[in-house]
């Protein structure tokens, strides 16, 4: 081979190698671009956190509620529940519940029955409380809602019944 095209070939492998990798502005542009959509996203994560661990709640007092009403027809009165399973008179039970602690609410008569839901102390703040009534009417018909309070940290604002309906106070909202 010619020297001369041997120098010129090792020129331009060098100039070619050199412009291997990325800028530092490059690399900059990139760490901010993650920055600013981790950002956002966060924020929405949480709350999804949140959601998953007031699915407990929910899940179980809807439960709850179906059994007083099969209680009802089956014993004409609704049955207290507890999850200490010697005083429960439900066919549900609750095992280990991690986010909630459960108790009875409305007192259980023949009209009406109610059961809370109160997050425990590592999450009175981050998750919301819950609170379940069902009542039965005159007329034989069920009621039966889920309140949830609008704010994590407000206080439980207890289910009512009036009536036979089951329904929400100011405060809450009902869910179910």
């Amino acid at each position: 081979m010619n020297s001369t095209f041997k120098l010129k070939l090792i020129q331009a492998l060098n100039k070619k190698n050199g412009n291997k990798g990325f800028t530092l502005i490059e690399l900059l542009v990139v760490v901010i671009i993650i920055g600013v959509l981790a950002a956002i996203a966060l924020p929405n994560l949480l709350g999804q956190v949140a959601k998953g661990r007031q699915a407990e709640a929910r899940t179980h007092l809807a439960s709850i509620n179906r059994a007083q009403q099969a209680h009802r027809l089956e014993t004409g009165s609704f049955g207290i529940f507890s999850t200490d399973a010697d005083d429960n008179e439900l066919p549900v039970s609750i095992a280990a519940p991690q986010y909630y602690e459960f108790e009875q609410g409305i007192a259980p008569i023949r009209e009406e029955a109610g059961t809370n839901a109160v997050a425990i102390d590592d999450y009175q703040d981050d998750i919301r409380d819950y609170s379940a009534a069902v009542a039965q009417t005159d007329a034989g018909v069920f009621s039966a809602a889920i309140c949830e309070t609008d704010n994590p940290a407000d206080a439980l604002v207890q289910a009512t019944t009036t009536g036979g309906t089951a329904q929400c106070e100011t405060g809450s909202k009902q869910i179910k």
